[in-house]
């Protein structure tokens, strides 16, 4: 589609959404260090992850040509559960010096703990910088991770009638297409969005930033989609789809 569009007040860039006003940079899951848990469980993987994290940053800041001040990450920085591993240490600290090369020391980082994300002090302490929060509130914008533990400590933001929007990360959303035969079935990282009757909110759920896998059908796989939601997808290439009904 190449144009960049829009849903509600944040802009859709690649996997990723850009709040302009408050020039701030919204990203999904991460889940550092995802080779290194396989490789604790005795799978061999490359380590691929890192190096497609940068490039599709690389990608995202060129579009929006280092208009970025703030970065919101919704949460699951890191993958392995109850402890940190060495490479995810390692993975933490190379990004953000990676942000601090590409934006300048001063970005701003905010973390909303995820589910995956227990034991998290340990990567931040030394960061003057970077805050771990719960879930952020701004302007009538929730942020948080998603996961039952956020929910249940973001529930009075949730209720207030002062917040507008909810935006989540935590449940991968994916799109899957196919012909009618069934033959043909592609699957893309996707924004799903609109009036939740659950939060009774409007609310944005982002795909996750994690390029090694796609993530659910929304459709078979996630109880969150109700038909009136739209979907954006997004393409390998960072390349937009608009779908207003599925």
């Amino acid at each position: 589609m190449g144009a960049m569009l829009k849903i509600y007040d944040l802009e859709v860039v690649d996997r990723c959404l850009y709040w302009k006003s408050e020039k701030t940079l919204i990203v999904g899951d991460l889940h550092l260090g995802y080779e290194d848990t396989l490789t604790e469980s005795g799978y061999a993987l490359p380590r691929t992850q890192q190096k497609e994290n940068y490039e599709i940053f690389e990608r995202i800041f060129n579009k929006l040509d280092k208009k970025i001040e703030r970065i919101i990450l919704l949460g699951d920085v890191k993958h392995f559960f109850g402890k940190i591993l060495r490479q995810e240490l390692i993975d933490f600290e190379e990004l953000v010096k990676f942000f601090e090369k590409k934006i300048g020391k001063r970005v701003k980082i905010i973390v909303t703990k995820g589910n995956h994300d227990k034991i998290l002090e340990p990567l931040i302490i030394k960061y003057t910088n970077i805050e771990l929060k719960d879930y952020f509130l701004e302007k009538g914008v929730l942020f948080l991770h998603g996961d039952a533990e956020s929910m249940k400590k973001a529930y009075f933001e949730i209720q207030d009638k002062r917040t507008k929007l909810i935006v989540l990360g935590h449940f991968h959303p994916a799109l899957v297409l196919q012909d009618k035969k069934g033959v043909k079935v592609e699957k893309y990282k996707c924004f799903l969005y609109g009036f939740s009757p659950e939060y009774k909110r409007e609310v944005v759920f982002v795909p996750s930033f994690f390029p090694l896998i796609e993530g659910s059908d929304i459709k078979q796989e996630l109880e969150i989609y109700n038909k009136s939601m739209k979907v954006i997808a997004v393409t390998d290439e960072g390349e937009l789809y608009k779908f207003e009904k599925l």
